[in-house]
């Protein structure tokens, strides 16, 4: 058991529930308002993760928008991808060069936002992410608004802990006539 210091009305506090359902598709006016520098899960690379959070649309004020940036990788591929998505932001801030995250703290910029595809192993399913970000020294940034038309979301397969059928096991006949534990699959051979 452990005190909490002083005694906590939960009553006092709004306890209304969201959603949390994806953001949907459009244009957004963010803010970062986290970040953590961490090495890669293999440990051979350095990874930026950010928590961006809605100023606009005002009816998605608030919610939250997590995107990762691979800054060092050992697929030339990977950090290429990864450093061009993060020299984008820092454009879209404002921003030439950055010597520390927190640098992009608090700086809105305005970024469409689409639905992801899911993770290829079927694990994940599919989140919105940052698919463009708009440049203010190119002019003309859209007003946050969201897109009329959303994609319909993928059904999600419910899990009920039940390993997938096998179409090569035997069915129930065929093993009810099979040999006794014990006895050789090929027979009894008799000797000539």
């Amino acid at each position: 058991m452990a005190a909490l210091g002083k005694r906590f009305d939960a009553t006092a506090h709004d306890t209304t529930q969201s959603d949390y359902a994806e953001l949907p598709n459009g244009i957004y006016k963010l803010e970062i308002e986290a970040s953590e520098v961490k090495p890669t899960s293999n440990g051979d690379g350095t990874i930026l993760k950010v928590t961006n959070s809605v100023i606009e649309p005002e009816d998605y004020k608030g919610r939250k928008l997590f995107n990762n940036y691979n800054l060092e990788n050992k697929s030339v591929v990977a950090q290429e991808i990864g450093q061009k998505q993060f020299a984008s932001l820092c454009r879209a801030i404002g921003l030439s060069d950055v010597e520390d995250s927190e640098e992009l703290h608090f700086r809105a910029y305005t970024a469409k936002v689409g639905l992801g595809k899911p993770s290829k192993d079927g694990q994940y399913p599919a989140r919105a992410e940052i698919k463009r970000y708009y440049f203010e020294d190119e002019g003309a940034v859209p007003e946050p608004s969201i897109d009329e038309v959303q994609p319909k979301p993928a059904p999600v397969a419910a899990n009920n802990n039940r390993p997938a059928a096998n179409q090569n096991r035997p069915s129930h006949a065929a093993t009810a006539t099979s040999k006794p534990a014990g006895s050789k699959p090929w027979g009894n051979k008799k000797a000539a």
